[in-house]
């Protein structure tokens, strides 16, 4: 061998393990942005659900809920839109947001220009606790007699 040749065979293979390491560092941002969103809009989701009141703001409180689990959490996202629906058996909440990759100096398969889009939905069952402990009760009468 000659003297220098690890040198070369190092400047050649080195681009390559750090765009790997680089890419690595990306993937995880994104899948802890995507986890940190879909917790929020559980969360929101439950909170919205929790609501019994006809003159409750279910969307308001919801909303932030949403904002307040996210709110410094998010790595490399910025939410574009927290959507929330309800209806009188369900709370679905839908947050979507941009996932910039920081520099965007490497292009990566799936994702034009600086990023992509995360979008996470979430559901939870409106229930009226005081009337399903009305049903649990009404069932262990029935049920507890032979």
């Amino acid at each position: 061998m000659k003297k220098g040749s690890f040198t070369v065979e190092a400047s050649l293979i080195f681009p390559f393990i750090l765009a790997v390491i680089v890419l690595v560092i990306y993937a995880a941002f994104f899948i802890h942005d995507r986890a940190v969103m879909s917790a929020a809009a559980c969360k929101a989701a439950i909170r919205g659900s929790e609501i019994t009141d006809p003159h409750g703001d279910i969307y308001d409180k919801a909303r932030k809920t949403g904002e307040e689990e996210m709110k410094g959490r998010l790595l490399s996202t910025r939410i574009r839109t927290i959507d929330i629906n309800v209806d009188s058996k369900e709370v679905r909440v839908s947050v979507c947001g941009d996932f910039i990759i920081p520099g965007g100096v490497i292009p990566v398969p799936g994702i034009e220009g600086r990023g992509t889009v995360i979008k996470v939905n979430a559901l939870s069952s409106r229930l009226n606790p005081a009337e399903f402990i009305r049903s649990c009760r009404v069932i262990e009468e029935h049920v507890g007699r032979d």
